[in-house]
């Protein structure tokens, strides 16, 4: 996290499957100085970006985390007890899209 904060690892991924200590983690790292959380993110439900086919207002994780504006900090708790929600946070993580993040009936 020290690293995170000195901005030479960024962004810092934590992968536990004891979901007690990824909750205390987010809350910990949000309550510090410019540093905002977004907590209980169901990856498997919850869009990770709009597509082109989705409304403007289409709720999705990438607005929430750009909401709080350039350069912010945020730290971010994605619960993914599946494969396919395990899945869906790929294009964040590793920033390159996924076949099951994109496969909708829409395209």
């Amino acid at each position: 996290i020290d690293f995170y904060f000195a901005r030479t690892l960024t962004p810092a991924v934590v992968v536990s499957s004891n979901a007690t200590f990824i909750k205390a983690l987010v809350q910990a790292i949000g309550n510090q100085h410019n540093v905002h959380s977004i907590q209980n993110v169901q990856a498997g439900t919850y869009k990770m970006m709009k597509s082109l086919y989705d409304p403007n207002d289409t709720p999705n994780l990438r607005d929430d985390i750009l909401q709080f504006g350039k350069g912010a900090y945020v730290a971010v708790e994605l619960k993914c007890p599946t494969i396919d929600g395990q899945l869906c946070i790929r294009e964040i993580i590793e920033d390159s899209p996924s076949m099951t993040a994109f496969s909708t009936t829409k395209s």
